[in-house]
């Protein structure tokens, strides 16, 4: 993962750019981040070919959101993966606080909810475990998944899609 160096608004962020370049699809950000929060970018790579774009909103060093854009593959790659879930969720309990992971209890609720992209609602599949809600759907050819706590989870599933500009 790296972090922004850009200044907030449209920043000049090379490696994000680069990066944004390989994967070479639209990706999830959130439409309408806070003024303080800042962005923590990481990616996933399947068989040498970028597969996955993480978009990790923090403050204070902890994080509060994290929006996750899979693209399929192609169809010589001989190894794929699927998001999941309820690995979503656990790899963001276990890292979203600098005191440790945030443990919940292991009562996983599963259901629907949605997605707004660009003001359309998609309909997605939905994991809450205790305070915290996963939302999976696919969008296109990508699969977007976005985990917050409760509180957040109506601001977070407000997309935009993006293939050219930085997120903020």
């Amino acid at each position: 993962m790296f972090h922004s160096s850009g200044q907030r608004g449209r920043p000049d962020d090379r490696i994000w750019l680069e990066t944004l370049g390989e994967f070479g699809r639209p990706v999830a950000v959130l439409a309408r981040p806070e003024p303080g929060w800042r962005r923590l970018v990481g990616h996933g790579s399947v068989d040498g070919l970028l597969q996955r774009l993480d978009l990790g909103y923090y403050e204070e060093h902890t994080m509060l959101v994290q929006v996750t854009t899979q693209r399929r593959l192609p169809e010589h790659a001989r190894v794929f993966s699927t998001l999941e879930p309820d690995a979503l969720l656990d790899e963001f309990l276990f890292n979203s606080s600098p005191r440790g992971p945030i443990r919940q209890p292991n009562e996983l609720a599963a259901g629907t909810g949605h997605l707004i992209v660009d003001g359309t609602a998609i309909e997605a599949q939905r994991l809450t475990c205790g305070d915290y809600i996963a939302t999976l759907a696919a969008i296109g050819e990508e699969v977007v998944a976005v985990v917050s706590n409760a509180a957040l989870h109506d601001q977070a599933v407000r997309l935009t899609l993006d293939a050219t500009a930085v997120p903020v």
